[in-house]
């Protein structure tokens, strides 16, 4: 993307962070944003938006981490701000992975979405550790958990990664 804070980046007529919302927004009760920069635009949406607590650029998981402090519920959806395309059903699809794991992904038809996910909040614990050892990976945090997968459909989740695909 450039540079740019993917989340403005400009889709079918508004930020992708404001699709991304207005698909979550009715599936939850409550919203923190991970930000991984300085960016007044974030103080202009209701809801708390937290930095990543570090400079060492950890990735997604040290965001995740950042906001799991704040998490007042016993389970925690998180997606990237970069799919404007999420199900009306995540929540409730994903929530029915959880029943043998404590943490569900989305997967399609070509590969798992880490960063789809339904988690049971404590175990978002482990990723303090799992970033202690120096790695980054989502995945690798992943697997090392009790996971389950939920299929969606590929078109529901694709993320935008480079600018040529802005509509």
């Amino acid at each position: 993307m450039n540079g740019l804070d993917k989340a403005w980046a400009i889709h079918r007529g508004k930020p992708l962070i404001r699709h991304v919302l207005e698909r979550i927004s009715p599936q939850v009760s409550n919203i923190i944003i991970s930000r991984n920069r300085p960016n007044p635009q974030y103080d202009g949406l209701p809801y708390l938006c937290l930095a990543d607590g570090n400079n060492r650029f950890d990735g997604p998981l040290a965001g995740i981490l950042a906001c799991t402090s704040a998490v007042t519920t016993p389970l925690t959806l998180i997606v990237p701000c970069d799919t404007p395309d999420l199900p009306v059903d995540l929540v409730d699809r994903l929530n029915s992975g959880l029943e043998e794991a404590d943490i569900c992904i989305a997967t399609d038809e070509q590969r798992d979405q880490p960063l789809i996910m339904l988690a049971r909040t404590g175990s978002l614990d482990s990723i303090s550790d799992y970033l202690a050892t120096g790695h980054k990976s989502v995945m690798g945090w992943i697997d090392r958990q009790e996971i389950a997968r939920v299929r969606f459909d590929r078109h529901l989740l694709l993320n935008i990664n480079e600018t040529d695909r802005l509509e």
